[in-house]
């Protein structure tokens, strides 16, 4: 018997490495919000993105990557995130690319010896470009639910916000 083969055809390989190559980007927005390696963050966005969080009631606005970066840095008021992501998937066209996928972000902060933590369940969709490689130019939230409710949601990032601003952190 012969071992089944991998299609050959360069057209498929360079499509299926193009995708791979996008949603590489994808995990290493979440990946650099936990390790809050915000150069690296920085490093994945356009000059100008279209951000889209509303559903989480912040920012709905297109602005400076600089200017994201900065206000992401708001999560080194928890003590950790975990940015999971799962079904990823890219869908490209010429040098633009839609990344959609689910996202389970998990945020954790203890206050005077209790723990908190700030979970959602939602639906990621990354607008990428490419000019000599993949960046992002738009990220939307969507939310399809608070495992542990929307007002641990809010009590963890009320903390973490006051912990935040406490610190005086730039």
């Amino acid at each position: 018997s012969s071992p089944t083969r991998m299609p050959t055809d360069a057209t498929a390989i360079d499509a299926f490495l193009d995708r791979e190559a996008a949603v590489a980007v994808v995990t290493a927005y979440a990946a650099a919000l936990d390790a809050r390696d915000w150069g690296a963050y920085r490093a994945l966005f356009a000059d100008r993105i279209a951000i889209d969080y509303g559903a989480i009631g912040s920012i709905v606005a297109t602005i400076d990557a600089d200017e994201w970066t900065r206000r992401c840095r708001a999560l080194e008021g928890f003590d950790a995130t975990a940015h999971r992501l799962h079904n990823l998937r890219a869908e490209i066209e010429g040098d633009r690319a839609v990344v959609t996928g689910i996202v389970d972000a998990a945020h954790f902060i203890a206050v005077d010896g209790a723990a908190l933590m700030g979970d959602l369940i939602g639906h990621y969709t990354h607008h990428l470009i490419r000019d000599g490689r993949w960046r992002i130019a738009g990220v939307t939230l969507t939310v399809a639910g608070y495992p542990a409710g929307k007002p641990a949601f809010d009590a963890a990032f009320a903390a973490a916000r006051a912990r935040f601003a406490e610190r005086g952190i730039a």
